[in-house]
């Protein structure tokens, strides 16, 4: 078993203080009003009164779960940082301009996922009727605690949308700046462990030599360790980032709620919405077939909504 990291705690007091809040996979997200809810979903209408701690009384790092099978979720705190990388980081990402770096600020606090979405937690959707029923393939990898994979933008949509009706309070996809806010965590360096990827294989789930094992690259090296994964891992095998959040690099692609544009995200950290999206939208954070040099904070990569086996996705939660 890897030992947790001491970064998670250390990063977000270093955010705290400063806000003032306390791919190998390439080559080839009344009675009659509450009866109603729980025929539609499952479950009955989130109440008001709730038990759970109001959102303005959470503090910046808690962990909480709106319902016994919704995500673990973490609070965000607000904040400015600088997204996009150096030239040192990528050179051709660099001269094409696609990870120019400016300085965003998140304004408002949100809750993100802990880990990315289970097949355990998509199944619960779709056995309560919303989903669309789809059941995604797992490619003979395992389900339960495995991050879902082979769901498109549309379905990542459908379970956030889910999650909006049965629990009363606003899931969607993360916009790319706010996947990038959560991704670094405070840290400035290409990773949220540093600057090398000599680390990879302690802190995420990439192309390594397990995985170049069962699929051999004819031309990228995987990195030179092993993590013991050749393809999806369970969510949480490797250490936190210092939000709290595990795997934002490495297992699965993520889907954001933005439309690809080449110049990036806005600086207020909304997300780029663009008619018919006829770009394709942003998928963020790299997937057990990301080589070393793609797995790193600013990485994006575009995407026609379709599903793939090395796409999934997390959610956030809007407070209030």
């Amino acid at each position: 078993m890897r030992p947790r990291s001491s970064a998670p705690a250390t990063a977000l007091a270093l955010v705290l203080a400063t806000t003032g809040c306390g791919d190998a996979h390439g080559e080839s997200m009344a009675t009659a009003s509450a009866d109603a809810s729980t025929l539609a979903t499952g479950f009955p209408a989130a109440a008001s009164g709730n038990a759970a701690p109001a959102d303005q009384a959470r503090a910046a790092g808690e962990v909480f779960r709106d319902c016994p099978t919704c995500p673990e979720m973490a609070l965000v705190p607000t904040g400015t940082f600088v997204m996009g990388s150096a030239e040192s980081e990528d050179e051709l990402a660099a001269a094409l301009g696609y990870e120019t770096q400016r300085t965003v600020t998140i304004g408002s606090s949100f809750a993100a996922g802990v880990y990315e979405v289970t097949f355990d937690e998509w199944e619960a959707c779709v056995e309560a009727g919303g989903c669309r029923g789809y059941t995604p393939d797992d490619a003979g990898w395992g389900r339960g605690r495995r991050p879902v994979i082979n769901v498109s933008w549309s379905d990542a949509l459908a379970y956030a949308e889910w999650l909006t009706e049965l629990t009363g309070h606003l899931y969607r996809l993360p916009t790319e700046a706010e996947w990038e806010y959560v991704a670094r965590a405070g840290t400035a360096t290409a990773r949220y462990w540093g600057e090398s990827a000599d680390a990879q294989c302690e802190y995420a789930n990439g192309f390594d030599l397990t995985a170049n094992e069962v699929r051999p690259h004819r031309y990228f090296p995987p990195a030179d360790c092993t993590d013991g994964y050749a393809k999806t891992a369970p969510v949480g095998s490797f250490p936190a980032n210092g939000f709290g959040l595990h795997d934002v690099l490495g297992n699965v692609w993520e889907w954001t709620e933005d439309c690809w544009s080449a110049a990036g995200a806005p600086s207020d950290g909304s997300a780029v919405q663009v008619p018919l999206c006829e770009d394709g939208r942003v998928k963020r954070g790299g997937s057990w077939g990301s080589f070393p040099h793609g797995l790193r904070s600013a990485q994006r990569r575009v995407d026609g909504r379709a599903s793939d086996e090395a796409t999934g996705f997390r959610v956030v939660r809007e407070l209030g």
